[in-house]
């Protein structure tokens, strides 16, 4: 697994990470040699809390208590290799998530509106299942100190499960991320930067344009050839998704109960211009040529029409075939 400029592996941390609710809009690893039938699968377990809800309003504008969530997620992920420069990948989670304290989303709250789905997620329990199934594509354009790799992926929900909650695993759309990841290591450098950027196209739901961007970056330094760490940054911006309060109430302090008795309430979390900005640490360590384990951290430092992460991890382990 070591690049033909360097005697390092590349690093697996730099998959892009994200909040719940955001998950899992795939990004693949930085690119490196291969051949056709060279694979890898890596499972992982993610661990996230939120906290603080972020909008326009006099109550949440600096951050405003609905309670917390905990997330447990345990992700299977892999790639085959097509030949030197395509590869495919897919990736499923499979998640449980709880929601205690204030602020939960309860569907008795509705006067007229009968939802579609009276699943009740915000009672204090976990609740939770299969995620998004997510498969795609990365073409290696260019290798060297320089790596430019282009992917274009497709997610799509693995069973009808409920969008509305604080517990929600996610919002149950189908998306497209289409975007790039570029790597650069320097001749004799023990530095290792990467950068990704993608544009997410997404379902609509009741016509709202929830297409968004992701990015992503990152400085690591190899200590030795086998332990390498890293500082990272992540950013989204749904541009054209819908505000709180303006676009569900104009009461500022959300106080007016017929606001909340409709369809927009209902599907808000999944319509909302959600944006954040991620900053963590990432570690890999190399175990042997075939196995490399690694760990992140990450919280927010921004967060605008969501949920802030407290606190997050991941711990995983890649096993790779076929390299020699």
């Amino acid at each position: 697994m070591t690049s033909m400029f360097s005697d390092h592996p590349k690093p697996l941390s730099l998959v892009a990470l994200g909040a719940l609710g955001l998950l899992f809009e795939a990004t693949p690893a930085a690119a490196q040699a291969q051949s056709k039938g060279d694979a890898s699968l890596r499972i992982e377990y993610q661990y996230i809390r939120t906290g603080d809800f972020y909008d326009d309003s006099a109550l949440f504008q600096q951050g405003g208590d609905v309670g917390t969530t905990d997330s447990h997620v345990l992700l299977l992920s892999g790639d085959y290799a097509l030949g030197p420069r395509w590869t495919v990948f897919a990736s499923l989670p499979y998640i449980q998530k709880q929601h205690q304290g204030t602020g939960p989303h309860d569907f008795r709250e509705f006067v007229n509106f009968d939802p579609p789905d009276r699943t009740l997620v915000d009672d204090g329990d976990y609740h939770g299942g299969f995620q998004d199934l997510t498969v795609g594509v990365r073409y290696r354009a260019l290798e060297g100190p320089l790596s430019v790799t282009p992917f274009i992926s497709y997610g799509v929900p693995t069973t009808d499960y409920p969008f509305y909650g604080k517990a929600i695993i996610g919002p149950n759309l189908w998306r497209i991320p289409v975007g790039v990841d570029l790597g650069f290591q320097p001749y004799f450098s023990d530095w290792y930067f990467s950068a990704s950027v993608a544009y997410v196209i997404s379902e609509r739901s009741l016509g709202v344009n929830v297409n968004h961007w992701l990015a992503f970056g990152s400085a690591g330094y190899y200590f030795t050839p086998r332990f390498f760490a890293s500082l990272f940054v992540s950013y989204k911006n749904t541009p054209n998704g819908l505000r709180m309060p303006q676009d569900i109430t104009d009461d500022p302090f959300y106080q007016d109960p017929a606001d909340f008795d409709t369809p927009i309430w209902w599907q808000h979390d999944r319509l909302l211009a959600h944006r954040y900005t991620n900053v963590g640490l990432g570690l890999d360590y190399v175990l042997s040529r075939k196995h490399v384990v690694s760990f992140q951290y990450y919280t927010s430092v921004y967060t605008d029409q969501s949920n802030e992460v407290d606190n997050a991890f991941t711990v995983g382990i890649t096993r790779f075939f076929g390299r020699d």
